[in-house]
């Protein structure tokens, strides 16, 4: 027995914090009616009925969020709180910039609620399998980059194999059918199977070899190394999708080739040192075998985020067709943002701030698929509560990310970031970062500087040619006077 109620809010009687958006259509709980039973007082069995805007959340004794003396607040509230009584202000500033998308009046907003409410929100989880030796069951209060780094990723795989425009399904029944987000959600269950390729306990094993221990928190830069690391070692798709990580506040387009595939870029010895030119050039590949995952860890501010530089500039990266948003948040809490409004002023993202409980595993289901994927961890992995932070609350080290399909993707991104380089550049505002064709040899530095203080060595002055009361013999003319190093 189904009904359908078209409608904008909870129906009557309904709490409206029992209930999540999700693709513009109300789900709810048939044996959770006005009553608490079902039709002639009896229980009913577990049953969506739909009814308009919402997804009945889980109860509320299942879900547990951090008190505010755990973690640290934005905007005055705890990030796990609701929203949804705030003035909203997204349409402030020209619209939102969401995921290479633009939102500019309210029509788009409801659309942007709805895709919003389908995005992967990976939290906190508790009673998950132990990590021994340290006996720790739960990342409450310390796995929130490690999360935010699960949502980025889950994102790109999105993006990777259904493409942007996706939805998972409505119906619990037909998006536990749904391929990929059977395999989503089994790759990133916090359970001890090797079917889990990204659960926590995967990501804490790569934070070792970074120097990283279960319970320490993790920054942007060591989270998207243990996404590269994660990535590389994962048979399912390590073929079909390649994590590189840029260092140095720029982005090597020759790096990125000689990386991508077979058909490695065939270019000269990289420059012996600085003032080299070369003027052979390799033309770049045209084809690349794998998708790419790009991240760049970048720090915008010294001990706070240089908003009044950055804000505007960072706000349009989420307009590109390629991004992923960024990992980023205040000290100590960690988001993954993946909007911003167009003037740069406020940003939205996914909190992990809430524990749950981690999923368990089936015997009777098969190895590849080893997670129950159950009702509740099925509404466990979706909220319409972003939290809404001002951009000056942002802590200056964050990590942007962007997916590149192919070849020509990946030239249209650097197009267009080059674009942003541009704008700054005549805006006098510092860019983000540099965009690049290769790197210099900073390795032969010594040998340089050693030719060149053998050229000054061997430097001599002819007498003759000095100036009228200047000779070689002269006590003033020193050393610096023949030749200044810069």
């Amino acid at each position: 027995s189904k009904c359908v109620v078209w409608c904008r809010c909870p129906p009557p009687g309904i709490r409206k914090s029992n209930y999540r958006s999700d693709g513009g259509r109300t789900m709810m709980s048939s044996k959770q009616n006005r009553n608490g039973d079902g039709v002639n007082g009896k229980k009913m069995e577990e049953e969506l009925v739909e009814v308009g805007d919402y997804f009945l959340e889980k109860d509320e004794e299942d879900v547990k969020e951090v008190s505010d003396d755990e973690e640290c607040c934005l905007d005055g509230r705890s990030v796990g709180s609701d929203n949804s009584d705030r003035p909203d202000r997204s349409l402030d500033g020209g619209g939102v910039y969401m995921l290479g998308r633009q939102y500019i009046d309210m029509d788009d907003f409801l659309l942007k609620r709805q895709y919003e409410s389908s995005l992967f929100w990976f939290t906190y989880r508790k009673d998950f399998a132990e990590m021994a030796p340290y006996g720790i069951t739960s990342d409450a209060g310390w796995g929130c980059m490690l999360r935010a780094a699960q949502m980025l990723l889950s994102h790109a795989l999105r993006r990777h194999y259904r493409g942007p425009a996706w939805r998972p399904p409505l119906p619990l029944k037909a998006r536990r059918a749904e391929a990929f987000v059977s395999a989503l959600l089994t790759w990133m269950a916090d359970a001890a199977h090797p079917s889990c390729a990204y659960s926590i306990h995967r990501m804490v094993a790569a934070g070792l070899p970074l120097k990283m221990l279960p319970g320490e928190w993790y920054g942007p830069t060591t989270a998207a190394h243990v996404i590269a690391a994660l990535t590389s070692g994962h048979l399912e798709h390590s073929k079909q999708l390649t994590t590189h990580v840029a260092s140095h506040g720029a982005l090597c387009k020759h790096a990125l080739h000689s990386l991508m595939g077979p058909d490695v870029l065939t270019s000269p010895d990289s420059l012996s040192h600085p003032l080299q030119i070369t003027n052979a050039q390799s033309p770049p590949p045209t084809r690349w075998n794998t998708a790419l995952l790009l991240i760049l860890p970048l720090r915008l501010g010294l001990s706070s985020f240089d908003h009044k530089n950055y804000s505007t500039t960072l706000a349009h990266t989420f307009s590109l067709p390629q991004s992923l948003g960024f990992l980023g948040g205040s000290p100590r809490h960690a988001l993954w943002f993946y909007a911003a409004n167009a003037d740069g002023s406020t940003l939205y993202g996914l909190d992990p701030h809430t524990v749950q409980a981690a999923p368990s595993l089936s015997p009777s289901l098969s190895h590849h698929r080893p997670i129950h994927l159950s009702d509740d961890y099925l509404r466990s992995v979706h909220t319409t509560k972003p939290a809404i932070m001002d951009v000056t609350k942002l802590d200056p080290s964050l990590a942007l990310a962007f997916y590149c399909q192919d070849h020509a993707d990946f030239t249209n991104l650097c197009t267009s970031l080059q674009n942003l380089n541009n704008s700054c550049t005549e805006q006098k505002k510092p860019i983000l970062f540099d965009v690049v064709e290769r790197l210099p040899d900073y390795t032969n530095v010594t040998d340089v500087m050693a030719e060149l203080a053998g050229a000054a060595d061997s430097f001599s002055c002819d007498a003759d040619h000095l100036p009228a009361g200047r000779r070689e013999d002269d006590n003033d003319l020193s050393d610096e006077d023949d030749y200044v190093m810069l």
